[in-house]
C-alpha cells in the first residue's frame, strides 16, 4: 500500500477490513448516498442515455436509477478497487456493467458516454487533481458531468469535525471553475444542509438566432 497513491489508500484498507462491501466505499451512511442520487436526478434526465459512473462501488448508483423506473440506454461503472467491482458484477443489474479502472491514471476511460457521474469519489483527492479529472470528463462527454463534493461553505466548524479521508474544497472557486467550461451549470448544496454539494456542467443547446 505504500505504493498506492494517496487518494486510494484509504479505501485499499477499507477493503482490506470489509471487502467489496458498502462498508468499503466509505459512505457515512446509506441515506447520504440516496440523497447524493437523488439530486443528480433532480437536475439530470438520465433516460435513454449512457452513463460512466466513476468510483462507481458496488454499483449502488446503477441499483438507484433501475429501482427508480430511469431508462438509462447503458450504464458503466468503474472502480479502481477490484473488489468492489466483482461485487459489483455479480449483482447483474440490468443494462449494467463493471471493471476495474483508477481513472487518475487512465484518462482513457471517460470517453464515449453522454453522462459522467462522480459521487464521492473526488472526496480522498486534493482539489487540482479533482478539477483536472472534472476538466478532462467535461471536454471528452456528449452531454454533461455530474459530481459532488464536501463544501467549505457548510457553516461548520473545521475544528470540530475529523472527515479524513475527505476533505472540504473551495465551493466558490469549484463553481468558478465550472463557469468557466460552461454557462450551463446548476448548483445545489442544501439537500445535507451544506455539508454536500452538487454540480451539474452540461453542454449548452444552440439557441435560435
Amino acid at each position: 500500500m505504500a505504493d498506492s497513491p494517496d487518494y486510494l489508500r484509504p479505501y485499499i484498507k477499507a477493503v482490506g477490513e470489509h471487502g467489496g462491501t458498502f462498508d468499503a466505499t466509505l459512505w457515512q451512511s446509506k441515506e447520504g448516498q440516496i440523497l447524493r442520487f437523488k439530486t443528480f436526478c433532480e437536475f439530470v434526465d438520465f433516460n435513454s442515455t449512457s452513463i460512466l459512473d466513476v468510483g462507481c462501488g458496488i454499483g449502488d448508483f446503477a441499483e438507484y436509477l433501475l429501482e427508480h423506473k430511469v431508462r438509462f440506454s447503458s450504464f458503466h461503472g468503474i472502480d479502481a478497487m477490484e473488489a468492489m467491482v466483482t461485487t459489483a458484477n455479480k449483482r447483474k443489474l440490468k443494462r449494467s456493467t463493471f471493471s476495474a479502472v483508477d481513472i487518475v491514471h487512465s484518462n482513457d476511460a471517460l470517453t464515449g458516454y453522454d453522462w459522467i457521474t462522480f459521487s464521492g469519489t473526488l472526496n480522498a483527492m486534493n482539489e487540482t487533481t479533482a478539477l483536472q479529472l472534472i476538466d478532462t470528463a467535461f471536454n471528452v462527454c456528449r452531454k454533461g458531468v455530474a459530481f459532488n463534493f464536501l463544501s467549505n461553505k457548510s457553516g461548520r466548524d473545521p475544528k470540530n469535525e475529523d472527515l479524513q479521508p475527505a476533505s472540504r474544497f473551495d465551493t466558490v472557486a469549484m463553481l468558478d471553475f465550472a463557469l468557466s467550461m460552461t454557462p450551463c451549470v446548476d448548483f445545489t448544496q442544501s439537500y445535507l444542509n451544506g455539508h454536500d454539494a452538487t454540480i451539474i456542467l452540461k453542454k449548452c443547446a444552440e439557441l435560435p438566432q
